[in-house]
């Protein structure tokens, strides 16, 4: 049963590459890179934008220790069922 264009293995030597896209190896790789960029970049000012939100939401509850101070008598209510 062939899989391919390969018939018989006997001269292997005498073969080319048998993979699918040969000769678009260096293409592919400058496109995963640039994908890769293009990702990180999309990444960065997106996790940014989301950082600058809770920034201006601590803000305006009052500040860091605001903050921590309802999300601690948050978490005890929760513990203790109060």
């Amino acid at each position: 049963m062939a899989t391919g264009m390969v018939d018989n293995w006997v001269n292997v030597d005498a073969f080319g590459p048998i993979y699918p896209f040969v000769g678009t190896e260096g293409l592919l790789t400058i496109l995963g890179l640039a994908f890769w960029i293009i990702w990180h970049i999309w990444q960065i000012k997106e996790e940014s934008a989301e950082f600058n939100k809770d920034l201006e939401d601590i803000n305006k509850r009052g500040g860091v220790g605001n903050v921590l101070d309802s999300e601690t008598k948050r978490e005890i209510s929760d513990m203790t069922g109060g």
